[in-house]
């Protein structure tokens, strides 16, 4: 709820949270999702994300997406979310944020072997610019110190915002540091 909010203060045209579940089963606050409504963020659910799309150029263009339905409840009480076989569809963004929690996805460097990640799976970034080893790759908060608090996290979002700000501006050819990023959390 917290990314998802803060892209739209921050200009965001559209937001989207694609969620696997119901509202019901949603690990948020009710107070959180109204708020979130009445700010414009717009609700996908019973959708699971199922892959990130790009262009040659690495940018992402959208997002697969398969509708769910539920099943019984697994073991956190929640109803498990079931893939509707032929239901698969393409949501048009072009940016993504994983939001999932607090602990690193697994599914991070097995899908992005060429960004570096420490013997925890966090992503090693440059804590003053949030840069990752892999171009065009920024990281921040939980995903790169470990389970930590919000004002942490905003701090590494501004730090990622300047530093993803100052890139765009950079007049063609936009060129890309070639060491790895100076971090603290490569070896902890």
């Amino acid at each position: 709820m917290d990314s998802a909010r803060t892209a739209l203060r921050l200009g965001a045209e559209q937001v989207y949270i694609i969620y696997r579940r119901s509202r019901a089963e949603m690990p948020a606050r009710a107070a959180e999702i109204h708020h979130a409504e009445q700010e414009g963020i717009q609700f996908n659910l019973l959708t699971n994300p199922t892959r990130i799309l790009g262009n040659a150029e690495g940018w992402v263009t959208g997002i697969e997406c398969q509708r769910q339905k539920l099943g019984e409840p697994d073991a956190s009480g929640r109803r498990r979310p079931l893939p509707i076989p032929g239901s698969e569809f393409v949501f048009e963004v072009d940016t993504v944020v994983v939001a999932i929690g607090n602990r690193p996805n697994p599914i991070v460097p097995r899908s992005t072997p060429d960004m570096k990640t420490n013997k925890w799976g966090l992503i090693i970034a440059d804590k003053a610019t949030g840069r990752t080893t892999k171009p065009r790759v920024w990281a921040g908060g939980d995903i790169v110190t470990g389970a930590a608090t919000v004002i942490s996290a905003m701090g590494a979002g501004q730090a990622a915002a300047r530093d993803i700000d100052a890139y765009r501006r950079t007049p063609e050819p936009r060129q890309w540091q070639e060491e790895p990023p100076a971090v603290e959390n490569e070896g902890e």
